[in-house]
């Protein structure tokens, strides 16, 4: 197993990309609608074989804890009366799952996604520190990469995307509850091959793959470390795939990014 996480994931999924469809080098594939909008790379769907997604993570909007927004209706008016007049930190680059997630949301309460600013950062965990400390006022992300500072009491949670609370953390509300919406947005993995893998090959995979996200023991390692589960066969995570580049793709203009 090699990790090459260096330029976002860029440097892995050109490695993946660039490998022989021999079944011999399989890789993680997760959000990269935003890659060729914005000139990072030129990734697409056709690009990989795809196998079988086993995660997603719903994007959860925090806050520090003195914020002065109650709950996310506040919010949202709030970003509503004055877009430019807060910021956002991106965690991550501003095209990757968690800003699309929160950008998906404002567009949908009539929020002017030209207005907004957003801001890069080094991930998740640079974003909440300067949540911590004041530098910005929202910051979208999952709930695990939180839960250290929302235990400290410095970071307070909003709301978590997806159908239902997650089970390591019931006090967080969904966006259901607070505004009626359901919104299935975040950031998600899945096994993919380079394109051209065997159909053969890629079938055995997708068993495979089946039998892991289905066995019991990794279903509750997963939920325990409030990571989620989520099973798309090969002919669904390719759907799934396609409506990921799409939306991306017609977000990422209205942003100015």
């Amino acid at each position: 197993m090699i990790n090459q996480g260096q330029g976002g994931g860029v440097v892995g999924l050109g490695t993946l990309k660039d490998a022989a469809p021999d079944g011999y080098t399989l890789g993680i594939l997760y959000n990269f609608a935003h890659y060729a909008p914005m000139g990072q790379a030129d990734f697409q769907v056709d690009d990989f074989t795809p196998i079988a997604q086993y995660n997603a993570d719903p994007a959860a909007i925090h806050v520090r804890a003195d914020s002065p927004w109650p709950d996310l209706t506040t919010a949202l008016e709030a970003l509503k009366g004055a877009p430019d007049g807060y910021t956002i930190a991106c965690a991550g680059g501003c095209g990757g799952s968690w800003p699309m997630a929160i950008a998906t949301l404002l567009e949908a309460r009539a929020v002017d996604l030209a207005r907004v600013r957003m801001i890069p950062s080094q991930g998740a965990a640079a974003s909440l520190q300067d949540l911590a400390a004041g530098g910005v006022d929202v910051v979208p992300c999952s709930l695990p990469e939180a839960a250290a500072l929302r235990q400290a009491g410095v970071v307070r949670t909003l709301a978590v995307f997806g159908r239902e609370r997650l089970a390591a953390f019931p006090d967080v509300p969904t966006l259901a509850e607070q505004l009626g919406v359901t919104l299935d947005l975040g950031a998600w993995r899945g096994l993919v091959g380079p394109a051209g893998l065997p159909g053969p090959v890629a079938d055995r995979l997708e068993a495979a793959m089946r039998d892991i996200v289905h066995d019991p023991g990794f279903r509750a390692e997963m939920t325990a470390r409030g990571f989620g589960l989520a099973w798309r066969d090969a002919t669904a995570f390719a759907r799934f795939m396609r409506a990921q580049e799409t939306q991306v793709r017609a977000v990422i203009p209205r942003l100015g990014l």
